[in-house]
Formats: C-alpha cells, structure tokens, sequence
C-alpha cells in the first residue's frame, strides 16, 4: 500500500518514476535537500518518517486546493519587491498562487513537518522546526520579500522584458503568472549541476535570467564576454562566487545581482553601487585598478563621498537638486552608473564627440538642453552634472577638503553667476570655445598653434586622432587621469575622469597663477617650464609656436618673463571675446580708468585695457 501510494504522488507531483530500471528506480528528489525522509543523507530530515512526498503531498484529507497538498500554509504576508524600474504590479501572494505552496516552509514561519494529514513530523533538528533567519532558504528571513525577484505576479513585457518561448523549462502559471515554479522544480535539485538550488534548467552565463531579461547590448558587452580569459578566471579566485561557477562569463547577471537577499533591495544588486562595481575594478580581478583612483587621487568625481543614489528611473530633472552645502531636499550624488551602462559597455573606441564603448549606453544632456535615453556625444554626459543642473559643482566645492577641485578662476564673464558653473552653456552660447559641443572652422591663420596631431606624454603624434579647424575634441581630452594608459605612456594603468592628482581632474599640467594680495599687483607668476602648460600643449605647440609669439607678438614676454599663466587670460572652455579670452579676476583687475576690455581687430593684432602685474594698460595695441 505505501509503494502504491508513493507512486500515486509521484505521478501527482508531476514526477514519474524513471522507466529504464537499471538506470535508476528512484525520482530526482530521493536524497536532495527536499528529501526529508529519515535515511535522506539531506542534513534537513525527520526522524523517523521514510516517505519523501508526505511533507508535501497526501492522497487523503489534503488541504483545500491543488496538488492534494499536506503542509500547512502561512498565513502570513511580507512586504514584497518593489523598484523604480519595474515596469509590473507586484502584489502579496495570493492563496491561488503555487508559489504560496512554496512559502508554506520558505517564508520561515512553518515548521518543515507540519502536515494537515500526518500531524506534525518530528526533525532531527529539533520538534518544530523552521528554517532559521539565517538560513539562504528563508526568503522572509529579514521579515520581507522586498529583496527577492518578484513572484505571484504577471509581467510586463517591454524591449527588453519577454516570456519565455513555449518550449522553454521556464514556464509561467495558466494566469500568466511568473511564480517560483517558474524557475524552480520542486522536484529535480540538478538540473543545473553546479548550482544545485532545484532550476529548472542551466544558469550557466544566466541563460535563466535571459530567458525573460533580454538586455540590449548584453551579448556584446564587455561583462558578457571578457576580453580577457586571465581576468574572468581571476574573478571566481579572487572573488568567489554564489552560484559556484567560474568567470564573470559564466556568472553573467550574477555577477552583480543576485535573484534572492542581496544587499541593495531594488535591482536586486549584491552590494551598494560602487561596491559591486569594485568587486572586479579594484585590480584584484581586472588590471586596471579604478578603485585606486578614487581612494588615492587628491582630485577625483566623488563617488564615494555622496549616496549610492543613482537611480535608472530617476527624471533628468531628478539631477536638481539644492547647493551640496545645504540640508534640503535630495543629497547630490555620483555613481559609477552616471557614466556607465555595464549591460552595454564594450572596449570599442571614437572619434570626438561619440562616445566610446565604455559610456554606451548612458543618459544624456544635450547642447540644446534637452535629454536623451541614451547619450550619442561624450559632452552629453558630462552635461547631466556640468550643464544647467544644481548637483554641479558649486563655488563652495573648490578648495574644499575632500571634495575640491583646485582654485577656480573668478572670470570675467558670467563670474559670481551660476552660468560660471554651467559648462553646457559656456560651450553653446559662447562667442569662442574649444570645439566641444561643435566645430570652430577656423583657418590655421587664425590658430598657428594647433598641431596635425595630438600627441601623447613623450610628444609623439597619436596618428588616429588628427587635428584641423574643423576638428572636435572631448572633455577626457583634459579631464582624465594623470597618470593612466591615455598619456600615451607604458603599462595599463586605467583611463578616464575618475580622479587626479591634478586639480580639476586634469591630465596634464595647466598651472594656474596664485592671486596676488590684491588683483592687478604684482604676484609670484609662475615660472615657465613646458610641464606646466603640457595640457595646452597637446593640441598648441606652445615652445615653437606660441612662445615663438606666432598668435600674439607678446605671448613670450608675458609668459615667460612676466610669469603670466595661461589661464590668467584664456578660459580653457569658452568666452565671449574672441581666442578664449576671459580674464581671471583674481589675478586681473580694471586699469585706473575702471576699464577691463580685450579687443582683437584682426587675427594676431588687438588691444587690452587692465590693470596685470602691476602694469596698468589702456588701449594697448599689439
């Protein structure tokens, strides 16, 4: 009779003993973790109880609903996941829904031998028992749900959300339900092999997850398929791994997030934001140790100063936020994900102003001040935080311990004004600027300086970025790292803005001139050598051309021998004089007549009214 009736649930439960008996009599749940029989050699079993389907299932007196089902069921709720991005309804669980029969001993609050029709079945662990808070299995063992992906709920299809195929493993309820059927069989532990938590197919490369999350971008990317067989190895080595496989490869979406209890709720991301990002960023797995430049560098985007509050949701205009140094409203931030899409980002590299492969992928603000899903030019991003939003840096930023960016120049256009802090309208509304946003079309009579190239560190010509009047260049073209592979220089040091030891986040040198005690007098300068202007000299030959005073007859006279700074006259964004001419009113002041005026009467001749160095100059010509 008990072999009848062993049969008999096993044919309810959807599992058939296997036919060809000499390759095995006994069902896939015979001595996995759901087999609680008293000789399982589960750890979790009874103490005496030697049928596998009774904590589950009885032919007789089974509580009211499908699956003739003998555990009693929680009749507790829990709030359940919830996310900006989700784009479905997510409600409690409802009685009708299998996944109900699931919690009746993974919501915790049931012991795992309590039937309706066998009574309560003693544990070795104890009379009683449940799974303990502490248990991975214990979905509600923080009393929520709210970190665990959905279930009980149908979802809402978009471009990158889909069902599965109907001949998938992956099945939704005859509501259209996703349920934790779907991706669990109760019944079978080793479907996937290595994981073994009862999937209904391989998760090898979250072949799973992909079923229904379809990425854009994902195959190709970068996290999909390493480059770099070394460092998808170093990752399981270094890092380890929750689902037991080896490479970011083969981890795929888990990578990064996991499907039940990880740390951060929405997105069901492992760790805080940067976090995650630093699990392989940190030069344990990858080469290029980005974590580094944030800890090390004195300049650097303060990622780890402001909240993981990035949100893919969030409204363009969600960026305005109040000045950083007052307590109202939402707190500023920056995040790794500002400027990267990790399910897009590839190795591909552009031409100024695309963007490259690593910010694929990534909202943006354009010139014209409006926003886009996905930034086309590399300035785009930069404007979300440096264009009209208030999360920008802000006069109290500079010079301040921790977050500063070096001395910022008082200019005299737009000085004292927020605009002074507003790159997107500098560059656009500017009667001169670096070919940023757009192209200057300007004549080599008119800039003598420029070069064919632009060159690297040591001064060689870096052949795929060639410079002519109609040339545009990026905001990493300045801002970047001090010492990373875009100098040109050996090693593989890592790229990009994330920080400097140069203020404003600079690649090179572009060395300001302190103020004197009172702006037009006399200061220290500062003295010419060609590593405090080698930013500027990247694109202007300045030894041959400027110093040769090709451009300006006086350029050597006031940079070397006066100690004039670069950017004592020319702002390196834009101005509205001609050749960047935007005095730093610091440094500058009004002559005796209270005039400050730069006047260019054709390329290489003009007139100045100041008040510099000590030297009080009305209409002078050049």
């Amino acid at each position: 009779m008990r072999g009848a009736r062993h049969l008999a649930l096993l044919l309810l439960a959807g599992i058939a003993p296997v036919a060809n008996a000499q390759t095995s009599s006994k069902p896939a749940i015979l001595n996995s973790k759901h087999d609680f029989r008293a000789g399982s050699s589960a750890q979790v079993r009874s103490v005496s109880t030697d049928d596998a389907c009774v904590f589950c299932h009885t032919p007789h007196n089974a509580s009211p609903g499908s699956y003739l089902w003998n555990h009693r069921l929680s009749t507790r709720d829990f709030p359940v996941y919830s996310s900006s991005t989700l784009q479905s309804t997510v409600t409690a669980i409802q009685p009708q829904d299998v996944s109900k029969l699931c919690l009746s001993c993974h919501d915790g609050t049931i012991a795992l031998g309590d039937t309706v029709n066998d009574g309560a079945i003693a544990f070795v662990q104890g009379n009683g028992y449940t799974l303990p808070a502490s248990s991975a299995s214990n979905l509600a063992g923080d009393q929520t749900f709210a970190n665990d992906h959905p279930f009980g709920f149908v979802p809402q299809l978009g471009p990158e959300t889909v069902n599965p195929a109907a001949s998938d493993s992956v099945r939704l309820d005859r509501s259209g339900k996703l349920q934790c059927t779907s991706c669990h069989d109760p019944h079978r532990e080793d479907a996937d092999p290595t994981t073994r938590k009862f999937l209904v197919k391989s998760n090898q490369a979250s072949s799973l997850c992909l079923t229904c999350h379809q990425k854009i971008g994902w195959d190709s990317s970068v996290h999909s398929r390493p480059p770099d067989p070394v460092e998808d190895l170093r990752y399981t080595q270094s890092q380890g791994a929750h689902t037991g496989y080896t490479g970011v490869r083969n981890n795929g979406c888990e990578s990064c997030h996991r499907p039940h209890a990880p740390q951060v709720s929405q997105r069901l991301v492992k760790q805080a934001e940067e976090n995650v990002c630093f699990q392989c960023h940190d030069g344990t797995v990858t080469s290029r140790n980005i974590k580094a430049e944030f800890l090390g560098k004195t300049y650097k985007h303060p990622v780890l100063l402001t909240p993981s509050t990035h949100d893919a949701a969030e409204d363009p205009n969600s960026a305005l936020h109040p000045l950083p140094e007052t307590s109202v409203g939402l707190p500023r931030h920056t995040e790794c994900m500002d400027c990267h899409n990790p399910h897009i980002a590839s190795s591909a590299t552009g031409q100024p102003p695309l963007v490259s492969g690593a910010l694929l992928g990534v909202k943006g603000q354009t010139a014209g001040n409006s926003f886009l899903p996905q930034a086309v030019n590399e300035y785009e991003i930069c404007f979300k935080c440096h264009g009209d939003s208030a999360n920008k840096p802000q006069p109290l930023d500079y010079g301040t311990a921790g977050i500063g960016y070096g001395r910022n120049p008082q200019r005299q256009f737009d000085a004292g004004s927020l605009n002074a802090y507003n790159t997107r309208i500098e560059f656009t509304l500017s009667s001169s600027f670096h070919p940023v946003t757009r192209a200057r079309n300007l004549s080599l009579a008119e800039v003598p300086s420029l070069r064919t190239n632009v060159t690297n560190y040591s001064g060689a010509p870096i052949t795929s970025r060639p410079l002519s009047g109609g040339s545009q260049i990026y905001c990493t073209d300045c801002h970047n790292s001090d010492t990373g592979r875009n100098l040109g220089i050996s090693g593989n040091l890592p790229s990009g803005p994330h920080g400097s030891d140069l203020p404003h986040i600079l690649e090179r040198g572009n060395t300001l001139e302190a103020p004197p005690a009172t702006p037009g007098s006399n200061g220290s300068g500062v003295t010419y050598t060609l590593s405090n202007y080698a930013l500027c000299d990247k694109c202007h030959d300045v030894q041959n051309s400027v110093l040769a005073d090709r451009s300006f007859g006086k350029h050597s006279l006031h940079v070397v021998e006066q100690r004039a700074a670069c950017s004592t006259c020319h702002d390196p964004h834009a101005s509205s004089a001609a050749m960047l001419v935007n005095f730093d009113r610091s440094v500058v002041a009004p002559n005796s007549q209270g005039v400050l005026q730069f006047t260019r009467s054709s390329p290489g001749h003009g007139s100045c009214s100041l008040r510099c160095h000590g030297q009080d100059h009305t209409n002078e010509s050049y």
